[in-house]
């Protein structure tokens, strides 16, 4: 018999608009382009090496996501950091992260968990968690959650999660690029030792416990910002000639951002 797993055909690539999409939303989670900055098409079209089309289109989807919203007279706009959005999120969450908990994990999908897992753990160990090693074990944690989403077959909702975990971490760069304080990682593993060992009342504590670690975390920095997170930049008054425009360093390897 043809083995048809050896003709499988390959993924169709990304269209533009996703690329300009993949890129702004980047550049948002990461700060790069901060709360309450106004965006000109024009300009993120020159500044990421993208097509207007596609920078059109890319906003679409990530006012749909919540990341950015638009006004007849002020145009796009990076979504401000209110309170509001704060308990929004974490209300969400509470209420759909627990659904990775129901995920059919084939015995693939529990090696890759347990990789993970180990991972995780083995860079909690590390004397400098706050340190340079924190992206990496948010990367760690951010794998474990899109292998999870992944697992539940259902591409609406996973989409759905992906959104609030991208607009959670928007917000932890926010606080931590303006303040001292770091958002230090949970012991996300034993979230995943649980899923593996079929304890789901055990991962949803786990959950739980995570999630109430970020709410008090967000709800403290925001109150440290005393609100000022939506005002217009000051690099933003120096640039009047530009609406939407802000002069940002360049990557040191080009003039523009590439993928």
């Amino acid at each position: 018999m043809l083995d048809t797993e050896a003709y499988v055909s390959p993924a169709p690539p990304e269209g533009k608009a996703g690329v300009a999409e993949r890129a702004l939303r980047s550049a948002i989670v990461g700060c790069v382009l901060m709360p309450g900055e106004r965006l000109s098409e024009t300009s993120l079209t020159t500044e990421f090496a993208l097509g207007r089309g596609a920078v059109r289109a890319a906003l679409a989807r990530l006012k749909a996501s919540g990341l950015v919203s638009s006004t007849a007279r002020s145009g796009w706009e990076v979504a401000p950091i209110s309170a509001a959005e704060i308990r929004e999120l974490i209300a969400a969450r509470r209420h759909l992260d627990p659904i990775l908990c129901s995920a059919a994990l084939d015995d693939a999908a529990k090696r890759r968990l347990t990789t993970l897992s180990q991972m995780h753990m083995a860079l909690l160990q590390r004397p400098d968690v706050g340190g340079d090693v924190l992206p990496t074990i948010r990367r760690c944690e951010r794998d474990m959650l899109d292998l999870l989403s992944n697992a539940l077959g259902m591409p609406v909702v996973a989409g759905f999660l992906a959104d609030l975990w991208d607009r959670s971490n928007r917000l932890v760069n926010f606080f931590e690029r303006s303040g001292r304080a770091k958002f230090l990682p949970t012991r996300f593993s034993s979230f995943a030792e649980a899923l593996v060992e079929g304890s789901n009342a055990d991962a949803i504590a786990h959950l739980a416990s995570a999630n109430a670690a970020l709410e008090a975390y967000l709800l403290d920095r925001f109150l440290e910002t005393d609100a000022m997170v939506g005002r217009k930049s000051g690099r933003r008054a120096a640039n009047k000639d530009k609406p939407g425009r802000i002069e940002r360093p360049q990557p040191p390897t080009g003039k523009t951002r590439t993928l």
